[in-house]
């Protein structure tokens, strides 16, 4: 009976798959988190915690509250290989999104004077769920 001759090209490309899946079912829960963080309305009770989503005007560090909904829907993932990386994101092309999740003081492009507090939505989701999803990338 032959041997098998060990393929390393053909090695790194399954991992890389069975990466991938687990990176994209990561990436789900990521954005669902984000998602729903972004979709407080109001003070939400969460494993004993008070989720408070901000008024526009208020400076606090956390989430801010849900207007439109336009940032919250325009969350997405993407996953992808580069290399022998598999990488994944979870973001938003929303103009307005990166002042929200780090602040903004100084002159804006209309000439105003803003001194506005970050209210972070993206960091906190990935912080709190990061063991879970490291687990999920773990799996076999």
């Amino acid at each position: 009976m032959p041997v098998d001759k060990w393929d390393s090209r053909k090695v790194v490309k399954l991992t890389q798959a069975h990466l991938k899946k687990n990176m994209k079912a990561a990436m789900l829960i990521l954005q669902g988190e984000v998602q729903r963080r972004l979709s407080i309305g109001a003070d939400v009770v969460r494993s004993g915690k008070v989720l408070r989503a901000t008024k526009p005007a208020e400076d606090a560090p956390t989430a801010p509250r849900k207007v439109t909904g336009r940032l919250n829907t325009s969350i997405t993932h993407r996953v992808s290989i580069d290399g022998r990386n598999v990488i994944g994101v979870v973001g938003t092309n929303v103009p307005y999104a990166r002042r929200l999740e780090l602040g903004f003081s100084g002159t804006d492009s209309k000439g105003r004077n803003i001194n506005q507090g970050a209210r972070p939505f993206l960091r906190p989701a990935l912080k709190e769920f990061f063991p879970r999803l490291v687990a999920i990338l773990s799996r076999g």
